[in-house]
């Protein structure tokens, strides 16, 4: 079992991991095995993204796009902008949050040897991930951390 944060983290992960690189490429099965890992993380943080959309959506009061469009708002519909955008932004870290506990069950664990055959296509590969670079060994040893039983 992982919470749904640790899923996140792992699909930014895995969704990086190159198949092939020039003449290099992984086996047959090990490709099949990460598409596998990749869809169904996928599924999952897409699911999740949208629940969170109709999350903010149920949590914004009514008249509250009224107010924000409003050309000339006196000091009171600031106010009350104000104390909307503080009760949503509550609201929703706390759903948030509590999602982000939630166990799924997906079998994300690679061998010793499946990471190997990663290693071999992926010596090279720098990525960039939620903005932050990593080079190719450091990308690596987070990948390892994080799959490797």
């Amino acid at each position: 079992f992982m919470t749904l944060n640790e899923m996140m983290i792992k699909h930014n992960f895995i969704t990086k991991v190159l198949l092939r690189d020039g003449d290099k490429e992984l086996s047959k099965d090990l490709k099949v095995k990460l598409m596998g890992m990749r869809i169904e993380l996928g599924k999952i943080r897409k699911q999740l993204e949208e629940d969170l959309q109709e999350a903010v959506k149920e949590l914004t009061p009514k008249g509250y796009q009224e107010l924000i469009m409003k050309e000339d708002k006196t000091e009171e519909d600031k106010a009350q902008v104000e104390a909307w955008n503080k009760q949503i932004n509550e609201e929703y870290n706390a759903y948030v949050d509590k999602r982000g506990k939630e166990e799924v069950q997906i079998d994300t664990t690679l061998s010793e040897d499946e990471f190997a055959q990663i290693i071999e296509v992926n010596a090279g590969n720098d990525v960039e991930i939620n903005g932050t670079k990593l080079n190719a060994a450091d990308f690596l040893e987070v990948l390892y951390s994080l799959f490797v039983a």
